[in-house]
């Protein structure tokens, strides 16, 4: 199946892109880009019932495919900002990933440096060898990869000094809870080892200024959250880069 091939008539998938700043909120690094799901008078809605209507693994793999190509392409728009993008457990174990990824790279024409693929802790063990190869692969290239939601697994920490990575991205859940004398001290913790082993550090889910300052005095280099954007259209980060940020180089 083509990765451009339609998922139904009723919604389209689109893609919206969520800011990444600096921990002082004072320069734009780079994006997320979060699915999303069109529908048929315009209005923009989650993907939920979208990705439940799909029926067999080829659909899921035109999806995926088809947000990975548009993620790339909307990508050239932005050439001095990183766009992240979640790879599913299915893709990123297949034997040809990097191969293909790297070819989509390349039919496209962004820089491999601007991209950054997301990986749940889920999509490493199932084939932790396989896993490190593919990441070894694509790193190569130039390729970033970081470990998502960090704070909602288990065995998270022995991957931060196994596996080839980036970055880490401390789930939403964490920032939450900074308010809490404990919570507070285990994100400083993994903080201080990530910048240690030579990791950059995002912390997702920032709502609020307390937020804001105590995850740059603990140490994250760069924060997503609604305090600095929602997720939006590639036309409105136009907008904002425009009107609000001055660019950074990629995160």
């Amino acid at each position: 199946m083509s990765d451009a091939a339609a998922i139904g008539p009723d919604e389209q998938p689109t893609l919206f892109y969520q800011p990444q700043v600096t921990a002082d909120g004072g320069r734009f690094v780079g994006l997320e880009a979060l699915l999303r799901a069109r529908q048929p008078d315009g209005a923009i809605t989650g993907p939920q019932e979208m990705l439940a209507a799909i029926a067999t693994p080829e659909e899921a793999d035109a999806l995926d495919w088809r947000i990975l190509r548009q993620a790339c392409g909307d990508a050239r728009r932005w050439p001095d900002l990183s766009v992240a993008i979640n790879i599913s457990a299915r893709q990123f174990q297949h034997p040809d990933f990097s191969a293909r990824m790297l070819a989509l790279i390349t039919e496209v024409g962004v820089a491999p440096t601007q991209i950054e693929l997301e990986l749940l802790e889920g999509t490493i063990i199932e084939d932790f060898g396989r896993a490190s190869a593919t990441m070894e692969a694509l790193r190569g290239h130039g390729v970033r990869i970081a470990l998502d939601d960090f704070g909602t697994g288990y065995s998270s920490l022995s991957y931060l000094q196994k596996l080839p990575l980036d970055k880490l991205k401390l789930d939403k859940s964490m920032v939450e809870g900074v308010g809490n004398l404990k919570a507070a001290a285990i994100v400083q913790a993994v903080t201080a080892l990530s910048r240690a082993l030579g990791l950059k550090v995002v912390a997702e889910g920032v709502e609020t200024q307390e937020q804001q300052r105590f995850l740059k005095i603990a140490g994250c280099h760069y924060l997503q959250g609604y305090l600095f954007s929602p997720a939006v259209s590639a036309d409105a980060v136009d907008e904002l880069l425009r009107q609000r940020w001055p660019r950074a180089a990629p995160g």
